[in-house]
């Protein structure tokens, strides 16, 4: 039998406290556990307060909302309330209120889950506001503008033939707002320049095109086109048509004033105007014929054709693109001289030069086809 002294054995103490250690851990885990979910819980629940009449923080999910003409504070609330843009409509008109009496038709970029508070504050900044630019340069005719009506707008070519053919069903109307000297016809009389749309409300084609009928007619009555054509022994229709060849043809504010003199000369004495901007819209209104092809010796002497201005005297029954103030400003007020002929001999810089004589306007073709050789005979040399 071996001695019960020199066994060997393991003391039970250090089991004990390995124990308790695992207890005081597996209690600690579940308290902190606790405590986490009590924190989450207590956060829950603090959001649910805070957020039970007003949302708090930047928004969620982008969003648009219409405001139609006429609608006040307390309907767009209410829509705003529809859209889950805020929860309490009276906070949101006390706050709207206090910027601003009432909302800016249009259409505006908001967030789902705004504060009442940010959410009047994006419906009174403009910068929130959808918009459209509509640009049409000086010089463009109708049917540059609509395409680009089309491309920048979205309007259709349908919607643009409706609007025509709802003109010309009731020209009395005038539901374009087109000025008196216009005699129902759109071209001149629809002023180039930026306009900024805001959808839905007047990016229908009545609405843009009385826009920029208006906006012409703001520029008549500043440039007073009735009273400044009749000083010049014109009719304010003429003094626009013959500012849509200005600016077909020449630098307005540079040359423009001299080629009205050099147009009033050549209608004082009966003689044709021989104006290729005027024969090549007359002819793509006529035959559908691109402007820009080239014109033919043929066609020049056609006396056929009606707009055939190389050999028929006096203008346009219509103007031939939209004039801007330049071009206006310019037909109101000629330059003194004797001219009856001009000749852009750089297309680079636009140099214009003037002829009384044919044998001076000779002389100035030939600088222009020298110039045009030398340069590689570019677009409109032809």
């Amino acid at each position: 039998m071996a001695d019960r002294d020199h066994i060997s054995w393991i003391s039970p103490e250090p089991v004990r406290r390995a124990k308790s250690a695992v207890a005081v851990a597996l209690s600690l885990v579940i308290l902190l556990g606790g405590l986490g979910f009590a924190s989450w819980k207590g956060y829950s629940f603090y959001m649910d307060l805070m957020q039970h009449d007003d949302y708090i923080g930047d928004g969620d999910q982008p969003i648009q909302i219409i405001v139609n003409e006429g609608d006040w504070w307390a309907k767009v609330a209410d829509n705003l309330v529809a859209k889950d843009i805020i929860k309490d409509p009276s906070l949101f008109e006390t706050a709207a209120l206090a910027i601003t009496d009432g909302p800016t038709p249009g259409t505006w970029k908001l967030f789902t889950h705004l504060p009442a508070k940010t959410a009047a504050e994006m419906l009174t900044d403009s910068a929130n506001l959808v918009k459209i630019v509509l640009t049409l340069p000086e010089g463009k005719h109708l049917l540059d503008l609509y395409s680009i009506l089309i491309s920048d707008v979205g309007v259709t070519q349908d919607q643009i033939d409706q609007a025509l053919a709802a003109n010309e069903a009731d020209p009395d109307a005038n539901i374009f707002g087109l000025n008196a000297a216009a005699n129902g016809n759109l071209e001149g009389f629809l002023f180039p320049d930026t306009y900024f749309l805001f959808p839905p409300l007047n990016t229908d084609v009545i609405s843009i095109f009385k826009m920029m009928a208006g906006q012409f007619n703001e520029i008549a009555t500043e440039l007073d086109l009735d009273n400044a054509a009749d000083a010049i022994g014109r009719s304010p229709h003429d003094v626009v048509v013959v500012a849509s060849i200005i600016a077909a043809e020449v630098d307005s504010d540079v040359y423009g004033a001299q080629v009205a003199r050099a147009i009033y000369n050549r209608l004082d004495i009966d003689m044709p105007l021989g104006v290729e901007s005027a024969f090549r819209y007359g002819r793509m209104m006529t035959d559908g014929t691109p402007y820009d092809d080239p014109i033919t010796v043929s066609s020049q002497n056609d006396d056929s054709l009606p707009y055939n201005y190389y050999m028929h005297p006096g203008l346009p029954s219509t103007a031939i693109d939209e004039p801007g103030r330049d071009a206006l400003t310019a037909a109101l007020n000629p330059a003194d001289g004797d001219w009856l002929y001009w000749v852009t001999v750089n297309l680079n810089t636009g140099e214009t030069k003037f002829a009384t004589t044919e044998d001076e306007f000779n002389e100035l073709k030939n600088e222009f086809d020298t110039w045009c050789a030398d340069n590689g005979n570019p677009k409109g040399c032809q």
